[in-house]
Order: C-alpha cells, then structure tokens, then sequence
C-alpha cells in the first residue's frame, strides 16, 4: 500500500534500473507523470559534502548529424558549436554539447513536462535537416555526484583531473570512469560543486556500486532528486 504522495514503481513505464539497490537504502517513491523516481533519501548538508543521486528516471535526448546545433537553436535551445560544453537552458536544463555534430538535452530537476518528447515526436525526416533524435534515455543512466569532496573522489576512479580549479563550472569531458566509458559534466547548483554523469545503461548498477564504494572514506550518502531541488531553491 502506498501514501498519497508516493507510488509503486510498477505502475510507472518508466523507472530506474537502481530499483532494488535504491530500496536497500530505504528509498520511497514518488510520480513524475510516466515515471516513478527514489525519494526520502539524504540531505542538503550531505549533498553539499559528498553524495550520489540517480536521476536516470528522467528525461534526456540526443540529436546527431551535420546541422544538430542549426537544428537546435531552431527549436529554442540555448546552445554554441563549442565542444564539450554544457549551456543552462531557460527552464533549468542542460543542453551537453559533445561535439559540432551532438548535443545531449537533459531534464530539469522538476521535470519538462513534455517538452523533450516533445521536440523528438515533432523532428521529420522530411523536413530535410541534417539530424536525427537518439533516445538517450534507454542508452544511458545518469547520475549526479556533488559536494566538496567529489573531485578528491573521482581522483580514484576518473582519469581526467576534475579538480574545480582545472574542470571549470559547464566544463565536460568523454572519458572513463570506474572502466567505463561516461560523460562527466560540471554543472554547480548555486555554490556546491555538482556533476552530472552519463554511462552505459546496461551497466548502471555496477556503476553506481563503483561511485558508492570510491566515496565511501569521505563519508558520502546517496540522495535524491528532491534534495538537489532544495539545493537549487537555496
């Protein structure tokens, strides 16, 4: 039986492959339309210390191909052909640009409402343009490590020094992580140090026992979305 508030994951088409490992750590549930996403869990002085936080219920999309950045700044996204690098969208999104020719949209934290499907069932092939949508949301999971003691953290499992003095706010970098491949992007929630990571679905719950034991010694928790809103309301 659940709460008003709260939900059952299988009455969601969509929910995180984290499912089990969430409710080990006492995690209830809550809607987001289609989907059911872990809440209950953390707080905003562990988040701004060391904690990890799978947002991989929420929506992302892809776009690929020769005029994606024309493409999308058709369509309203904030967005420059400049290479690993990440741009704040008006309604608190992200908007990941890998290279020229791909770009990653994430979700807000409260949601798009739509807005990500939206852009993926009004793209035609007809219309002639040089992209094509690719559904990010099956491909990767995605989570967010923040606080203080992240970059110490990914010292022991990331290759690229993300440090906050050399990995600036916005920054990304197409590297390894924990022996995967992943996207790491530093997008900061007002003043604690956040980044957002992209890896293979599939192998999402290796990942996140990966993150879970390289932030153990700093004493880290796992969070949820609800805690990064608090963060980013202040």
């Amino acid at each position: 039986m659940t709460t008003p508030n709260m939900t059952a994951p299988d009455q969601h088409l969509r929910r995180t492959p984290l499912r089990l490992a969430l409710e080990k750590a006492d995690a209830r549930w809550t809607a987001l339309d289609d989907i059911a996403i872990a809440d209950g869990l953390g707080t905003v002085e562990g988040a701004r210390h060391l904690a990890i936080t799978d947002l991989s219920p929420l929506p992302r999309l892809g776009f690929k191909g020769r005029e994606t950045i024309s493409a999308m700044q058709k369509r309203g996204v904030v967005l420059e052909a400049i290479p690993n690098r990440a741009y704040r969208q008006p309604d608190g999104g992200l908007c990941l640009v890998l290279a020229a020719s791909e770009v990653i949209l994430l979700s807000p934290l409260a949601g798009d409402n739509g807005r990500l499907q939206g852009l993926h069932d009004t793209w035609r092939l007809d219309d002639g343009e040089r992209t094509y949508p690719l559904l990010r949301s099956d491909s990767h999971a995605w989570f967010v490590v923040s606080g203080a003691k992240a970059p110490e953290m990914f010292a022991k499992i990331c290759g690229v020094d993300l440090r906050l003095a050399k990995f600036p706010d916005l920054s990304i970098a197409q590297t390894s992580v924990a022996k995967l491949s992943a996207i790491v992007t530093r997008a900061d929630i007002r003043d604690t140090p956040a980044f957002h990571i992209l890896a293979d679905s599939a192998s999402a719950l290796y990942f996140f026992d990966c993150l879970t034991d390289a932030a153990q010694e700093f004493g880290s928790t796992i969070a949820c979305r609800t805690v990064l809103r608090n963060l980013e309301s202040g």
